[in-house]
């Protein structure tokens, strides 16, 4: 509800820090909003003031845990940024958080932040590291989709070598709290976090608690256990099963689905995973260098692969306006990301429909200078760049002219898109004419049951036709329900054309 009355004003003590602070804050009892606003408005000035330890300019607050604060600062004096980690005296964790600055200080690995200072005072210790830019590996699938299979064995071997490093040390780190917020992505080269959890093997002892995260951390840190690196095995399977799955992991979960259920990845990772997340450590890799030997294998064998396979260009076109040529193609390209092909939508036409996605989503992605959109490189306006890299290009023509014929005939598989009924008929007729002698295009009928399909058949004789089943939103999973036979069958031109 609204009010068409004016706001009235007054002036209102906000306390901050202990320091009261003068405002003018609009008060509307229709819209208490206004004033969490101002009161939000006010904080970011204030704290935009403040210097801490006579050298950092805090700058704003990056995010708030359960145990710390993090802010991001400048330093003033060298003019750089810095990321600062409050922990507070009064929580219970907190010898547990302190004694994360003590084991950063002493590494040096490229993937894991720098400390540059410790400062304390009555009310905690600040933590000053290195400001990394990026977003968590939770941010990046959320946002882009399941990576491809070559990105998800990249960012498993960065994982496995850092972990590594941290076992092979002369003070061997068991890390036990891997899990997608801990990692940042920044610029394809994941960095590890919160070491808050993480112990020295050689201070283990009978019954020590650990504090990893449940779901995500080994069965054997709940059991009170002797753990060793096979803890770690765990963790880093774990990761494996959320890039491959895209499910994320709730602390309620009793069980996951087996990999083999949900995974969108090859037979040999998917073997992998399975190995990392057994139940029992003997029964896993027995160090995370096997684990590294394994998935280097898979590495190299993917990256040839990527190199020597072909890309693929899919037309698909429409004989008139709103056929569903856009719709289709994104559930083209829907399902041959679900079958693990490197694929690109690509915008052929003048229609702006990619910049109107972009305008109703929030989120979006950049990969490969694409748009990446509900996890489906997206690229808009006709854009002509390399496009190399992709095994499939589904291009989006829009209404079939016959200035687009010749460019649409140059794709290896072409598919367009007709209506039947009684006013779309000129139309169909008409592109139908124009392509009459290319007898290498697939047919598509939209917004027709079984009945009307059958009919329309009879006078398609010697002509590849389909029915496109109904689906109101075209990245929803495709389905037995929802147009999967229609689209295996497609599929099995797709591979033989990739195998080529």
């Amino acid at each position: 509800m609204t009010s068409e009355k004016p706001t009235k004003y007054c002036k209102k003590f906000v306390e901050m820090d202990s320091q009261k602070m003068v405002a003018v804050i609009p008060l509307s009892v229709y819209n208490i909003n206004e004033l969490v606003l101002c009161v939000i408005l006010i904080g970011k000035e204030r704290m935009q003031q403040e210097i801490w330890f006579q050298k950092y300019k805090i700058i704003e607050l990056l995010g708030r845990g359960g145990t710390a604060e993090v802010y991001l600062a400048e330093h003033i004096l060298l003019n750089s940024y810095r990321a600062i980690k409050f922990i507070s005296k009064n929580h219970p964790l907190y010898d547990l958080q302190r004694n994360e600055a003590f084991i950063l200080k002493n590494l040096k690995h490229s993937c894991i932040p720098i400390i540059y200072d410790i400062e304390k005072n009555e009310e905690g210790s600040y933590i000053v590291e290195e400001y990394l830019k990026g977003e968590t590996l939770k941010d990046y699938i959320s946002i882009r989709g399941i990576p491809r299979e070559d990105i998800i064995i990249k960012f498993a071997v960065q994982l496995c070598e850092l972990i590594h490093y941290l076992h092979s040390i002369e003070s061997p780190i068991f890390y036990i709290d891997l899990k997608p917020d801990n990692i940042i992505v920044s610029e394809e080269t994941l960095k590890l976090i919160d070491f808050g959890s993480a112990v020295y093997r050689d201070k283990l002892s009978e019954g020590q608690g650990y504090a990893g995260t449940r779901g995500y951390a080994a069965p054997e840190l709940y059991l009170q256990d002797r753990i060793d690196e096979r803890c770690d095995v765990y963790g880093i399977g774990m990761l494996l099963y959320y890039m491959a799955s895209g499910i994320p992991i709730r602390k309620d979960l009793k069980g996951i689905e087996n990999i083999d259920r949900v995974g969108h990845c090859s037979r040999k990772l998917k073997n992998i995973i399975n190995r990392c997340l057994k139940y029992h450590p003997s029964q896993r890799y027995a160090s995370i260098a096997k684990l590294i030997k394994h998935l280097s294998e898979m590495k190299h064998n993917t990256q040839f692969e990527s190199e020597t396979n072909q890309t693929l260009k899919i037309a698909i076109a429409g004989t008139q306006q709103r056929i569903g040529v856009t719709h289709f193609a994104i559930r083209f390209c829907n399902y041959a990301i679900s079958q693990r092909y490197h694929c690109l939508y690509q915008e052929k036409n003048e229609s702006g429909c990619v910049r109107s996605i972009l305008n109703r989503y929030e989120a979006v992605g950049i990969q490969d200078e694409n748009y990446c959109i509900e996890g489906i490189p997206m690229r808009a306006n006709n854009r002509q760049e390399d496009c190399r890299g992709y095994q499939v290009i589904v291009q989006d023509y829009g209404v079939l002219t016959r200035e687009k014929l010749s460019d649409f005939l140059n794709a290896e598989i072409k598919l367009l898109i007709l209506g039947a009924k009684d006013w779309e008929l000129e139309y169909s007729e008409a592109v139908l004419n124009m392509v009459a002698e290319y007898k290498d295009i697939a047919y598509l009928f939209n917004f027709m049951n079984g009945i009307q399909f059958r009919r329309v058949m009879q006078s398609m004789i010697l002509r590849n036709c389909y029915r496109i089943p109904y689906e109101p939103d075209p990245f929803m999973r495709i389905t037995s329900k929802n147009g999967l036979e229609l689209f295996q069958e497609l599929a099995v031109t797709l591979r033989e054309r990739l195998s080529v």
